[in-house]
């Protein structure tokens, strides 16, 4: 029985589990012996060939490019312009209604001990607590309201809003869909 191509491989590369019945077997199979001087032979002649350099890049097509574009194009910088300041509108006028909540919280300006910052946010979380069980949204004055009766009902309102989160939400997927890329 004569050794294999790839144990012989393996014993060219010293990584062969058993090494010592391979050199026993060699010492007694010629033909073994010959295939063995003719792998040597071949890998000899192989490492002796001298580096080529390739004039086309061959991995190229298949290689993604390392790097990014430095910038965000430009209809996304806008979107997110855009809804910063749509953000930062809402905030400013959210914060005359909230204020008063507020303020009791920014009051406070020595630098209190751990303990007693512990104990400070105990008090500020039972007051929270407490505003939020006792939170009541504000009324409008009717004479403040210029709409007839019947645009100014709670559902039109939740319908107008639905509808304005609606139209948001197809502007930014219109936006920020996957576009072909003209480059490719």
């Amino acid at each position: 029985m004569h050794l294999t191509d790839e144990q012989l491989n393996e014993y060219l590369d010293n990584e062969s589990t058993e090494p010592m019945q391979i050199e026993a077997h060699l010492t007694e199979c010629a033909d073994c012996v010959a295939r063995l001087t003719a792998l040597q032979s071949l890998f000899a002649e192989i490492e002796s060939l001298p580096e080529l350099t390739f004039s086309r890049n061959f991995a190229a097509p298949f290689i993604p490019p390392v790097s990014l574009p430095a910038y965000l194009p430009r209809w996304l910088t806008l979107t997110l312009t855009l809804q910063t300041v749509a953000a930062w509108i809402a905030i400013m006028f959210a914060l005359p209604l909230v204020n008063p909540y507020l303020t009791p919280v920014f009051q406070a300006v020595s630098v209190p001990t751990l303990r007693e910052m512990l104990m400070e946010i105990q008090m500020y979380v039972v007051m929270w607590m407490q505003v939020i069980q006792s939170f009541q949204l504000p009324t409008i004055p009717t004479e403040m309201l210029t709409l007839p009766k019947e645009l100014s009902s709670p559902t039109l309102l939740s319908v107008s809003l639905l509808g304005i989160f609606f139209l948001w939400l197809v502007a930014n997927w219109w936006l920020l869909r996957k576009r072909p890329n003209p480059l490719a």
